[in-house]
């Protein structure tokens, strides 16, 4: 008896495997010659998608820097200049790229929006490895410092950086942004309404890439004694007393730690690690991210948040984060 119960409980479930596994192939099918893979002259690598003729979205923080960019065509090795940007939006990580010499469908935006448990599929090049489709679904709406996220358990990794994230429909619900790697399937996607705003503005003439490179001069460097005050030594590690009084993105925070001088840094992935074990003598935390030096994978790094549980995040360089300078004894 129990045998024929097992048996028809794998009937049962076998028709709605097959169904699944042909919505994922058909979407593949579908959009994967939509998408592109970009590369940087500064070495940064991420993942890109069509949403009007000639015009690629994709993550700010993936062209941040960069001069001069090429595409490709996943499952293709052909390289397609990127003549510049018609449209960008740094404080919610987006950018239109124009690409005169190519055009391909484009992914059309979902009518109606993300909901919590509903199916998504990602397409991108974790890793730089092109056209990788994984799965997973909505199971968040979260508020970072008031821009929206979608919390996804589709599987994202560097390089997936601007991929489209897509219904059952092969339709645009978000564009894939981030991830918390201090937990399981933790990822993160930008929703398709602030790609539609950022539509709506484009511009007909590309702008240069080279707008694109941030100012070599730190914005707002306070008196250095204000910022150091009298130093917290944790081993051979010295810690700044305060925080720089306003939040930062990734080059102007290395920028301000040295401009304080002597040796002054932002501290390393492994270091806050240590600072967060000694949190109770290192005092004057904020309750959000702050920057560390150590980089992952292209136009990112690493930060933590002191104030819950030490978790970790990779971001893009344009995410605005506390900052906390340390230096070596």
């Amino acid at each position: 008896m129990r045998t024929i119960i097992l048996l028809s409980l794998i009937c049962a479930l076998s028709p709605f495997n097959q169904l699944f596994s042909q919505d994922a192939s058909l979407i593949y099918k579908n959009t994967v010659n939509s998408t592109v893979t970009i590369i940087t002259d500064d070495g940064s690598q991420g993942s890109g998608f069509f949403v009007a003729p000639n015009i690629i979205a994709t993550n700010y923080h993936v062209m941040e820097g960069a001069t001069n960019a090429s595409c490709y065509l996943n499952n293709s090795d052909k390289e397609y200049k990127i003549d510049g940007y018609v449209g960008i939006d740094k404080t919610v990580d987006l950018i239109l790229l124009k690409v005169s010499t190519l055009n391909k469908p484009v992914i059309k935006l979902a009518v109606t929006t993300a909901s919590i448990g509903q199916k998504v599929y990602v397409i991108g090049s974790p890793r730089g490895l092109p056209a990788t489709i994984s799965d997973g679904i909505i199971s968040g709406m979260r508020d970072f410092e008031g821009i929206k996220l979608l919390q996804m358990t589709a599987s994202i990794s560097p390089g997936s950086s601007g991929g489209p994230v897509l219904n059952s429909n092969g339709e645009l619900l978000g564009i894939s942004v981030s991830q918390l790697t201090d937990g399981q399937n933790l990822n993160f996607a930008i929703p398709k309404s602030y790609l539609q705003i950022l539509l709506d503005y484009k511009k007909n003439t590309p702008m240069a890439l080279s707008n694109l490179i941030p100012s070599k001069k730190p914005k707002d460097v306070p008196n250095s004694s204000s910022i150091i005050g009298k130093p917290i030594r944790i081993g051979n590690l010295e810690v700044a007393q305060n925080d720089f009084p306003s939040l930062m993105n990734w080059p102007d925070a290395n920028k301000a730690c040295a401009a304080l001088g002597n040796g002054w840094r932002l501290p390393t992935k492994e270091e806050q690690t240590n600072m967060y074990l000694n949190r109770d003598k290192i005092v004057g935390f904020a309750s959000g991210w702050y920057w560390s030096s150590t980089k992952v994978g292209n136009g990112g790094a690493w930060g933590k948040a002191f104030f819950k549980g030490g978790a970790m995040i990779q971001a893009g360089y344009i995410n605005t984060y506390s900052v906390r300078a340390v230096r070596s004894l």
